[in-house]
């Protein structure tokens, strides 16, 4: 099912980071992603907020020129790798009943997710489509499509947060 048009960070045209379209495939998320005035890497101050939230982010695994965890690249990045990795982070801590609520995003009861764990581990990837023009597809698996729908939202809304200012 694709869904054109979609804003996960609640329809603010003038939002850094929009989903554009958004494709739940058997087993993963697709979405194309406009970066819009967004800086294209991430910041070592950027990432010291993100990290403030979110610090398991740097333990991540990470395929990577520089090593095997995100931290290796995590200070000059593309913005939508960070991306990638805040989704697939949203989905671990909710499969594991620890739904974290980022800043920027509206409270809401955590997610649902059938079955305690799923079998596979949560992974994605990311690439730039038209880096000038600031858009990318983002490719996250997942054990529960309304967890990764609500993982990419909430995640989209915290970094256009942070982005603003």
């Amino acid at each position: 099912m694709t869904h054109d048009g979609v804003c996960a960070d609640g329809g603010a045209s003038a939002a850094p980071i929009r989903v554009e379209r958004m494709e739940v495939r058997r087993g993963h998320l697709v979405c194309q992603v406009a970066f819009g005035n967004a800086p294209r890497v991430t910041s070592p101050q950027l990432m010291s907020r993100v990290l403030a939230e979110v610090p398991t982010l740097a333990r991540h695994a990470c395929v990577n020129e520089c090593g095997t965890a995100f931290a290796a690249v995590m200070d000059c990045t593309p913005l939508p790798h960070l991306l990638e990795h805040l989704v697939v982070d949203l989905q671990v801590r909710a499969e594991a009943g620890q739904w974290l609520t980022l800043p920027g995003v509206a409270a809401e009861a955590p997610p649902h997710v059938a079955g305690a764990t799923s079998d596979h581990p949560i992974v994605g990837t990311s690439e730039w489509l038209d880096e000038a023009a600031g858009i990318a597809r983002i490719d996250v698996s997942f054990a529960d499509d309304l967890v990764a729908l609500r993982a990419m939202r909430d995640s989209v809304a915290f970094l256009n947060k942070l982005l603003r200012g």
